[in-house]
Parts: structure tokens; sequence; C-alpha cells
């Protein structure tokens, strides 16, 4: 009877832990969906009205710490060094962007979209994000241009009417929220594969 009662606790503690680490592995794929859906948001948002919400970037930022618990319940956690490289490496950018925005090159969104995603890119995926942004963010403002110059030499403005309206101001600005949800995107598919590779 000792016997069964002491297989049986045995069997529970086994089981409940299978249980848990379950639920955390479910927990971490969960937050790098909820990033992938802000990603996505992030470039629908940038599309249809030129706007990355301070709401969304400070989403994007905040996530991040809850993903990087999640992966210590997983005992997947990254060493201290990775993360304090890697936030080094956010404020880097972050200052790089705003110097940006300073010469009216990028919007205020974007300068606080691009350090956020770095975060999750790490020092592992930190490059080919920002190349995916640069290049996808340079072919949206070649598109723009180009449309931009075919409008304008299909259309006369006279001296008197030599002012931009706001629709036209709008057709110049570049959506580089796209190149950042791409680049994004990216990462949260190769935060994934990593992740079940070390779960497995």
């Amino acid at each position: 009877m000792v016997n069964e009662k002491n297989t049986f606790s045995i069997y529970f503690r086994i089981n409940k832990k299978y249980w848990l680490i379950r639920i955390t592995v479910l927990l971490t794929l969960i937050i790098i969906v909820i990033f992938s859906f802000l990603m996505v948001w992030a470039a629908y948002s940038d599309l249809s009205r030129y706007i990355l919400s301070n709401k969304l970037c400070l989403s994007v930022t905040l996530l991040y710490p809850v993903y990087l618990i999640s992966l210590y319940m997983n005992d997947h956690g990254l060493p201290i060094e990775n993360i304090l490289t890697t936030l080094a490496l956010a404020v880097v950018l972050f200052i790089v962007c705003a110097g940006f925005f300073a010469l009216n090159i990028m919007g205020g969104g974007d300068v606080k979209l691009i350090p956020a995603v770095a975060l999750w890119a790490g020092t592992a995926h930190i490059l080919p994000y920002l190349f995916i942004t640069s290049v996808i963010g340079g072919l949206f403002a070649a598109l723009i241009l180009a449309k931009n110059r075919l409008n304008n030499s299909k259309s006369y403005k006279s001296s008197a009417n030599i002012n931009l309206s706001v629709a036209e101001i709008k057709e110049s600005v570049v959506p580089y929220g796209v190149g950042i949800a791409m680049g994004g995107l990216y990462v949260a598919y190769n935060l994934i594969v990593t992740f079940n590779q070390k779960a497995t």
C-alpha cells in the first residue's frame, strides 16, 4: 500500500511538472504571436493612416520583458550580457533615428518603433532585421517618389497654386512602418524556430 502511495505521488509530481512546462511553452509562443500581430497592425496603421501610435510602440516595448520572463520560466533564459548588449544597441538605434527625425527624414513613430523591435531582434537577428527594414523601406520610398513624379508630370501647377494640398503632402510621406513590420515578422519567425529547437 505504501509503494502504491509513493508511486502515485511520484506520478502526480511528474505529471504536474509536465503540464507546467507545457503551459509555459505555450505562454512563450502566445507572446511571440502577439508581437507578430503588433507588427501586422503597425504595417496596416502606417499604410492606411501614416501613423505609428505611442500605444503601439509602448506595447511592443513592454511586451519584451514579459517575453524574457517566459523564457526564464522555460529554463531558456537569455544571458544577462546578451540582454545588456541588446539594450545598448536599442539605445544607439534610438539616438541615430532621433537624428534622422531632426533632419525630417523619419517620423516620430518610426524613431520609437525601430529600437523597440530591435529589443526582440537581439544580437542574433539585429543585422538581418535592419537590412530587411532598410530594403523594404527604401523600396517604398522609391515607389512613392516615382508615383509623385508621374503625377507631377501629368498635372500642371500654376504659380498661383504653388502650395501643396494636405492630400499631396500625405502622398509624399513614406510608410517606413511597413519595412519595420516586415523586419519584425522575420524576427518573430526566427524566435519561434529557435524556441522550438530548444524546447524539443
